[in-house]
C-alpha cells in the first residue's frame, strides 16, 4: 500500500511531467513559427516591407492579442516591453508609408530588435528545456545504478561503501555496549553530592534554603496543573505537531500522514480524546503493547551516524507535549532559582568591603553597571543558561543542512593519544552519536540542542543578522540603555551560540593577557552524553528537585524502552535499555539540562561567581585566576565521576595565554592535556589566536571530493551536495567573522576556500570534463559538464548563480560574503586595548586630581558607609595608587572622556561581528530589470524586484552577473516561471542530501 508521501510524490512527478511536455510542446511551436518567418522575412528585399513582416510574425510567434482592427491588447501576455514595442512600431511604420525622411538606419534597428526578441525567446525556451532535463536527471538520478566495473576490479564508490559500512557496524556495535548495560552510580553518594552542593539543610543559606523550597512546591503545583482532565484538544495538537514535524523524530513518510492529521479536525479530536485517556492512566503507560520500538541508523555528514527510535505517531505526539511542558516548566523554575537571593553568586560578590569602602572614600559613589561583569552575565543568563530548554511552548529556531561541527576527535586521538585517568574513558574508532538534528522542511523547527548533532540554522554569511546578541552602540547614551539585547523572541541557532562563544573566548583572551598578563581556558565535551546518561542519575536529581514518585515511575518507564534495530529480522528479540536516553526527544533534554543544571551551579558556588560555559554537553570555562580554572576542572572531574558520566579526553584542552608571547607558562597537573579546538579552528597557545587547521581540512577535502563523486549522475544533486558541504559545512566551521579575531582571520578563510576549490576540481578529470582536463574552479565543472551532457556551450556564469525560481542553479559562493564584511573586520583587536589603556591613565589623572581638590568630599554623603575615612593621615590625604584603582576595574563604571573607551564597551566592540557592505544599483538596465521583475510579481529566490529587500549576498550577485543576464534574455528571468516545475524543485530544495553510505 503506497503511503501519503509516496503518492503526493508520484502526483508531483506526474505534474511535473505534464510541464515539461507541455514546455516541449510551445518550444516546438515557436521554433517552427520562428523558422517559417525568418524564411518569409529573407526572402522580402524592401526594408519596410520586411520589417512589416517580421512585425506581424512576432505578434504570432508571441500569441499577442490583436482587437478587431489588428491593433495590440496590452497586458495580454507576460511579454509587456514587447506589447508596447509593437504596438508602438504598427504606429511608426504608419509614418513610414509617408514620411520620407525616416532613414534606412532607423528601419534596421526596430528589424534587430525584433529580432533579438526572437532569440531570446529561443535562448529562454533553450535554458527552460535544459530546466526541465536537469529535472529529469535529478528525477531518475536515483534509480539508476552505477555502471559495474568489467571484472572483479573494485570502483572507488564502491570501495568507499565497503570502508563506510564497516563504520556503521562498528557504531552499532559500540553503541549496543552503551545502552545495554546499566551504569554503576553510588545513587547514595550522589544524593549526599547534591545535598553538599546545594546547602541542602544549611539553615545558615536562608536564601538558598528558600529558594531550594520554592523550586519544590513549584513542581508540585506543576505535577497538579499537568494532571488535570482534557490537556488535548484540537488547539494545543496543533502546536505539538508543528513542533514535532520540525524535530528530527520521524521518517518523511511519518512526517507526511502528520501533515494529514494537522489539517483535519475531526481526527485531531478523535487523537485528543485518546491522548487525554492516556495521559489520564500515566500509572500504567508503557511504549507498546505490540513490539518492540525500532531503531534506525543515518550517516552524517561529519561522518557520524545517527541513531534514533522510530515509535508509532500517537506515542511521539503524546510524549512530545510532555516533553516541551516539562522543558518549559524546569527552564522558567531554574531560571527563579537563579536569580533568587543568595543562590548564584556573582564575582562581584568576592570584592572585599574594605576595597568598596577605599574606592568610595578616593572616587565617590561609583557605578555597578553598565560594566564588564555585568555584561558578561547578562549574556551568560540570558543565552547560555539551560539553552538546551525550551523557554515557552511555541519555541522555534531554524538550522540548515550541512551546518553542524565538524568531528576533530580522531585528529587529536593520532596526534597526542590521550593519557586515561580515573573516571575519565576514551572510545577509539567510530562512535555512533545520539543527536537530535533540525528540519527546515514545513514549520520551523523545534529549538532542539545536542552538541554533536547535525546542526542547521539559515545560510551563513559570515556578516550580522539578527544572530547579534549584544548592542553596539558607540552613543553616548548607550549607557542608560541594556548594554545586552536579550529579546526572547530572537533566538539564536545552536551553531551561533557555539560561534559566540569562540568570540568570547578570544574577547575574554585579547583583555585579560593584555590587563592582568595571562588568561587560562579549558574546553571539553562529555562522552557520548546521550548514549551513556545513567538513568539511575537522571532519577535521583529529579527526585532531589522535587518530582514526585508517580512521575519518576514514567520517566523511568520512557527511558528503558524495549528496543530493536529496523534492519535486524522480525524473530531478533527486543532489548531492554539501561542506559542513554533516546534522541531527538525534548524529555531527553529535560533530562540532560537538569543533571547538567548541577554541573553549572557547583561550579558557579565553587568558584565564587565564575560561570560555566556549556552549550548541551559542550562546556568552556576560562578565569585570569590559574589557580580557580583548576578548581573548576576538579569540579567538573568530581560531578562526573559522582554521576557516572565520562568526559571525552580526545575533545579535552587547556591553554594558559600570556601577554609575552615568547614566555610559556605553566600548567597545572590538574588541568586536562590536549588542545583547545573547536571545527577547523584550534587556539595556539603561543599567538593567543584560533587559527585554521589545514590538515583538518584536507582530510574534509578528500571527503568532500568522494561526495561529489557519488552526486555526478545528477548536476542538482551535485550542486546541493557543493552547497551544503564546501558552502555550509566548510563555513561553519571556520566560525563566523568578529573584531576580536581580526580581518586575518578573515584572510585565511579566503585563502583557504580557494585552496579548497583548487584541490577538488584538480583531480577530478573525467567528470563532466575532459578525459586529461581539469576544471579550475565548481563554475567551470558545472559549465564543462552541461555541455557534455546537454550540448550547451555558451552557458554564463550568472545562471550558475541565479536563484532556482528564476531559471538558475543558486550554486552558493563562500567569497562573496567574506568580501562584503571584510572591510568592517577591525585589522588589530588589540588596538582597542591600547586605546581603553590610555583612557584610563586620563581617568586615573583626572580622578586624582578631583580628590586633592576636595571635590570628592560632599560626594561622600550618597555612600552606605559615609563617615568612614583610612585609617592613616597619609592614606586620608593621598590619593590611591593606581593598582589599586584598577583592581576592581571590570566591576564598576570608571569615568573616561569617552563611553567607547570604558571596558564593558571594548568588550562589546571586540565582540562585534561585521555587517555586510552591500554594492549599490546602477541606474540603467539593470534598474529596468528590477522593475519588470517586481511587475512581474517573480521575486522568490533571494532576487526581489524590490533592491531594499534583497539581502547584501544577492545585491552582489545581481550587480555582477546581472548585466549579462539581462543581455542574453532580456530581463532578469532567465526562464519564464511558468514554465518551471516548481512544485517538484521545491521537493528537491527540501530534501536533504543523502550522503554516501
Amino acid at each position: 500500500m503506497a503511503t501519503s508521501g509516496s503518492v503526493f510524490s508520484e502526483t508531483l512527478q506526474g505534474i511535473t511531467n505534464t510541464k515539461l511536455d507541455e514546455l516541449s510542446k510551445r518550444r516546438s511551436r515557436f521554433e517552427e513559427a520562428k523558422t517559417s518567418l525568418l524564411e518569409v522575412a529573407r526572402a522580402e528585399s524592401d526594408p519596410t516591407r520586411r520589417l512589416s513582416l517580421l512585425c506581424d510574425g512576432v505578434k504570432t510567434c508571441f500569441s499577442v492579442k490583436l482587437d478587431k482592427a489588428g491593433k495590440v491588447v496590452m497586458e495580454q501576455t507576460k511579454h509587456r516591453l514587447l506589447e508596447t514595442e509593437l504596438q508602438n512600431l504598427d504606429r511608426f511604420l504608419e509614418q513610414v508609408k509617408y514620411d520620407p525622411s525616416v532613414s534606412g538606419t532607423m528601419l534596421d534597428t526596430w528589424e534587430q530588435s525584433l529580432l533579438r526578441h526572437l532569440d531570446v525567446q529561443s535562448l529562454k525556451f533553450q535554458y527552460a528545456s535544459l530546466y526541465g532535463q536537469l529535472v529529469t536527471e535529478w528525477l531518475s538520478g536515483g534509480k539508476e545504478e552505477e555502471p559495474a566495473a568489467g571484472g572483479d576490479d573494485v570502483t572507488m564508490d564502491e570501495a568507499y561503501e565497503v570502508v563506510d559500512n564497516g563504520k556503521k557496524l562498528e557504531s552499532r556495535m559500540e553503541w549496543e555496549e552503551m545502552v545495554f548495560e546499566p551504569a554503576e552510580v553510588d545513587e547514595d553518594a550522589l544524593e549526599a553530592y547534591l545535598k553538599r552542593v546545594f546547602h541542602d539543610g544549611d539553615k545558615s543559606k536562608k536564601g538558598l534554603q528558600k529558594a531550594l523550597t520554592q523550586l519544590r512546591e513549584s513542581v508540585q503545583s506543576f505535577e497538579m496543573t499537568l494532571s488535570a482532565p482534557n490537556q488535548f484538544n484540537v488547539t494545543s495538537l496543533k502546536w505539538v505537531i508543528q513542533s514535532l514535524y520540525a524535530s528530527d523524530l520521524l521518517s518523511d513518510e511519518k512526517r507526511e500522514v502528520l501533515k494529514d492529521f494537522e489539517n483535519n479536525s475531526i481526527i485531531l479530536s478523535e487523537i485528543a480524546d485518546v491522548l487525554n485517556m492516556r495521559l489520564s492512566a500515566l500509572s500504567s503507560w508503557s511504549w507498546s503493547s505490540e513490539g518492540p520500538v525500532l531503531v534506525e541508523m543515518n550517516r552524517k555528514i561529519s561522518g557520524m551516524f545517527n541513531i534514533t527510535m522510530q515509535e508509532d505517531l500517537l506515542q511521539a505526539i503524546f510524549l512530545h507535549y510532555i516533553g516541551i511542558k516539562w522543558s518549559v516548566f524546569f527552564k522558567n523554575a531554574l531560571d527563579s532559582l537563579r536569580t533568587a537571593e543568595g543562590t548564584w553568586l556573582s564575582a562581584r560578590d568576592a570584592i572585599p568591603k574594605e576595597d568598596k569602602r577605599r574606592l568610595g572614600y578616593y572616587l565617590g559613589p561609583l557605578q555597578d553597571e553598565p560594566c564588564l561583569d555585568e555584561v558578561r552575565n547578562k549574556v551568560h543568563a540570558m543565552r547560555y543558561f539551560l539553552v538546551n530548554l525550551m523557554a515557552y511552548e511555541q519555541e522555534i529556531t531554524t538550522t540548515e543542512d550541512g551546518e553542524e561541527e565538524a568531528e576533530y576527535e580522531q585528529v587529536t586521538m593520532s596526534a597526542n593519544p590521550p593519557a586515561q585517568t580515573p573516571g575519565q574513558k576514551r572510545k577509539v574508532g567510530v562512535r555512533a552519536k545520539q543527536t537530535a538534528r533540525k528540519s527546515t522542511g514545513g514549520a520551523a523547527p523545534r529549538r532542539q540542542l545536542a552538541s554533536k548533532a547535525a546542526r542547521r540554522s539559515a545560510p551563513s554569511t559570515g556578516g550580522v543578522h539578527a544572530e547579534n546578541f549584544i548592542d553596539y552602540s558607540d552613543e553616548e547614551q548607550e549607557e542608560e540603555e541594556d548594554a545586552v539585547d536579550v529579546d526572547d523572541g530572537d533566538r539564536l541557532s545552536p551553531m551561533a551560540l557555539k560561534q559566540q562563544l569562540l568570540h568570547l573566548l578570544a574577547t575574554e583572551i585579547t583583555i585579560n593577557k593584555r590587563l592582568y598578563g595571562e588568561l587560562t581556558a579549558f574546553h571539553s565535551v562529555f562522552e557520548s552524553w546521550n548514549s551513556l546518561l545513567p538513568h539511575q542519575t537522571v532519577l535521583v536529581v529529579l527526585k532531589f528537585l522535587g518530582v514526585s514518585p508517580a512521575w519518576l515511575d514514567f520517566f523511568r518507564n520512557f527511558l528503558e524502552a524495549p528496543l530493536r534495530f529496523a534492519e535486524d529480522d522480525e524473530s531478533t528479540p527486543a532489548r531492554k535499555r539501561r542506559r542513554g536516553v533516546p534522541a531527538s526527544h525534548t524529555l531527553s533534554d529535560v533530562f540532560g539540562e537538569t543533571t547538567l543544571f548541577c554541573l553549572d551551579f557547583a561550579v558557579n558556588r565553587l568558584t565564587c561567581g565564575t560561570n560555566l560555559w556549556r552549550i548541551h554537553d559542550d562546556f568552556w570555562f576560562w578565569s585570569r585566576d590559574h589557580a580557580m580554572a583548576a578548581k573548576a576542572w576538579k569540579t567538573v572531574e568530581e560531578f562526573a565521576e559522582v554521576t557516572g558520566t565520562e568526559i571525552n579526553l580526545a575533545k579535552t584542552g587547556t591553554a594558559r595565554v600570556s601577554k609575552d608571547e615568547k614566555q610559556q607558562l605553566p600548567i597545572d597537573p590538574a588541568l586536562p592535556a590536549g588542545e583547545i579546538r573547536w571545527g577547523f579552528l584550534r587556539l595556539s597557545p603561543q599567538t593567543a589566536r584560533f587559527e585554521i587547521d589545514q590538515d583538518m581540512v584536507d582530510t574534509h577535502i578528500a571527503e568532500l571530493q568522494k561526495q561529489l563523486s557519488s552526486k555526478r549522475k545528477s548536476v542538482l544533486d551535485f550542486v546541493q551536495a557543493w552547497n551544503t558541504y564546501a558552502g555550509r559545512f566548510f563555513t561553519t566551521n571556520f566560525a563566523k567573522a568578529a573584531n576580536c579575531f581580526g580581518r586575518e582571520h578573515v584572510d585565511s578563510i579566503l585563502s583557504t576556500q580557494e585552496r579548497i576549490q583548487r584541490l577538488i576540481f584538480s583531480s577530478m578529470a573525467g567528470e563532466g570534463v575532459g578525459e586529461h582536463e581539469r576544471a579550475a574552479s565548481v563554475a567551470e565543472y558545472l559549465k564543462r559538464a552541461i555541455a557534455q551532457r546537454f550540448g550547451i556551450d555558451d552557458v554564463p556564469d550568472g545562471y550558475l548563480y541565479w536563484p532556482m525560481e528564476l531559471g538558475g542553479l543558486n550554486l552558493q559562493s563562500p567569497f562573496i560574503s567574506l568580501l562584503q564584511i571584510r572591510e568592517d573586520v577591525i585589522s588589530s583587536p588589540s588596538e582597542l586595548v591600547d586605546n581603553f589603556e590610555e583612557a584610563e591613565r586620563s581617568a586615573y589623572e583626572r580622578a586624582k586630581e578631583h580628590f586633592l581638590s576636595g571635590a570628592v568630599k560632599p560626594q561622600r554623603y550618597a555612600l552606605d558607609d559615609p563617615d568612614w575615612v583610612p585609617a592613616s593621615a597619609r592614606e586620608r590625604d593621598e590619593f590611591m595608587t593606581f593598582d589599586e584603582y584598577i583592581r576592581h576595574r571590570a566591576y564598576f563604571r570608571f569615568n573616561h572622556h569617552s563611553a567607547a573607551t570604558r571596558l564593558h564597551n571594548v568588550f562589546r566592540q571586540l565582540m562585534k561581528q561585521p555587517t555586510e557592505t552591500s554594492v549599490r544599483l546602477d541606474t540603467g538596465s539593470l534598474s529596468a530589470a528590477l522593475d519588470l521583475l517586481r511587475q512581474s510579481g517573480s521575486h522568490q529566490g533571494g532576487i526581489s524586484g524590490h533592491w531594499g529587500f534583497m539581502n547584501a549576498y544577492w545585491k552582489w550577485v545581481v550587480m555582477m552577473h546581472g548585466p549579462d543576464i539581462v543581455k542574453r534574455f532580456g530581463a532578469l528571468n532567465i526562464v519564464d516561471q511558468g514554465l518551471l516545475p516548481m512544485g517538484m524543485v521545491t521537493l528537491f530544495r527540501d530534501k536533504r542530501v543523502t550522503w554516501q553510505s
